[in-house]
């Protein structure tokens, strides 16, 4: 086994070793993985943030031996912007290697200029986009989602802001207040342990179906990303119970009062 970082802005994570399989999940800038197993072109890998498995193409990744300074090579900070950018010097104006997602990690190895720090692969990012790994948001999840994710396209196995999924909207969402949860819907309503009845749903309650979830921005009013129109929307509750059936539980991680 051996550790690499994912080198590009959003790497896919597939059922299977080929460009052909279902993407499950998506790997972000800068996160790192475990490599379990060569198959070619290919490696097994198990993404260290959550422990979700699944096969990544070689070329989207980069050993952690092979960094410019790989004892330095260790994320320091994360995006708490909806997007940014890595310029290939400390100047806007320079030229754009990578578009990050939000939740892209970073390792920020000095201040270049009040505006601009150097990473360990040697391009400047934004200061104001980024925040100290064990920080987090100033914002709340409910806010989030509505300023980052209302609207992103929907993507089965996408957990980025160019494309989510129901559960990698909430991963996201939980990682915003430094929380990791599991990848999967089903994975997590089973994780998560703080029940709430539906006398008492409030705001930011996470709402759980059989292979699907969204948070709530009100007791009555979801937030979610959804196949029905392969967006991120807000539906009334009772429109998407119509249609997916009854709630299996609703899950209490955030709270208003913080």
């Amino acid at each position: 086994m051996s550790i690499h970082y994912v080198r590009n802005a959003i790497a896919s994570v597939m059922s299977m070793p080929s460009r052909d399989a279902t993407c499950i999940s998506e790997a972000l800038y800068g996160e790192h993985v475990i490599v379990l197993e060569q198959h070619g072109s290919w490696v097994k890998v198990r993404q260290a943030h959550d422990g979700y498995t699944g096969f990544m193409d070689k070329n989207d990744l980069v050993s952690s031996v092979k960094m410019v300074q790989p004892h330095d090579f260790e994320t320091t900070h994360w995006v708490k912007a909806r997007s940014t950018l890595l310029f290939k010097e400390p100047d806007m104006k320079s030229p754009v290697v990578h578009r990050l997602s939000f939740a892209s990690e970073l390792s920020l190895t000095k201040s270049s200029t009040a505006l601009f720090s150097l990473t360990s692969c040697g391009y400047y990012a934004w200061n104001a986009h980024c925040l100290p790994m064990n920080q987090p948001h100033s914002a709340d999840p409910l806010t989030l989602a509505q300023t980052h994710f209302l609207g992103t396209p929907y993507r089965w196995g996408g957990r980025s802001t160019a494309g989510v999924d129901c559960s990698g909207l909430v991963q996201l969402l939980a990682r915003s207040q430094g929380l990791s949860i599991p990848r999967d819907s089903g994975d997590q309503e089973q994780f998560l342990k703080t029940n709430v009845h539906n006398d008492d749903y409030a705001p930011m309650d996470l709402i759980y179906w059989p292979g699907h979830t969204g948070i709530l921005l009100s007791a009555d009013t979801l937030l979610h990303a959804t196949a029905h129109t392969l967006n991120c929307l807000i539906e009334p509750l009772s429109a998407v119970i119509a249609r997916a059936g009854k709630v299996s539980s609703a899950k209490r991680l955030f709270s208003l009062d913080g």
